[in-house]
């Protein structure tokens, strides 16, 4: 019984210096976190997409009732690594499912604008300092 604790422990032990070595080796990341608002009003549910030019080090967050959402680029560190983003912003809205001659359909609709989904077309930027940003605002518009 002994050596079982003894083994598990250092397996634990052993599996928490390996997270802690792979989050040490990834980029700095500063805290990104704020609100997403369509026409004034919080939007709930939201995937808060921040994409480099380069495609690396992408951070990404879904809004919660109040509207608002926290960045996170790695699973194992919370925020997004500092510099210039594009930004888009999504909202899936999945309806009841109806039968019809024994097969189920499901529609699935946008619950914003379909701009603020396209990356070339969203036109949603923001620029995340060395210190962070807890205070984005991320405005739409409905027309």
């Amino acid at each position: 019984m002994r050596s079982t604790n003894y083994l598990a422990t250092c397996t634990l032990g052993f599996v928490g210096l390996i997270a802690g070595c792979v989050a040490d080796n990834l980029p700095r990341t500063v805290p990104a976190e704020g609100i997403v608002t369509l026409d004034g009003v919080p939007v709930a549910d939201a995937t808060v997409l921040f994409i480099t030019e380069t495609g690396n080090n992408s951070a990404s967050g879904v809004s919660n009732k109040d509207g608002k959402f926290e960045l996170r680029v790695f699973e194992e560190k919370k925020g997004a690594v500092p510099g210039a983003y594009k930004v888009t912003v999504n909202k899936t809205i999945v309806e009841p499912a109806s039968e019809r001659k024994g097969e189920t359909e499901v529609k699935i609709k946008y619950g914003l604008p379909v701009k603020y989904s396209d990356l070339t077309k969203s036109g949603l930027t923001h620029t995340l300092s060395d210190q962070g940003d807890k205070n984005i605002k991320i405005e739409l518009k409905s027309k």
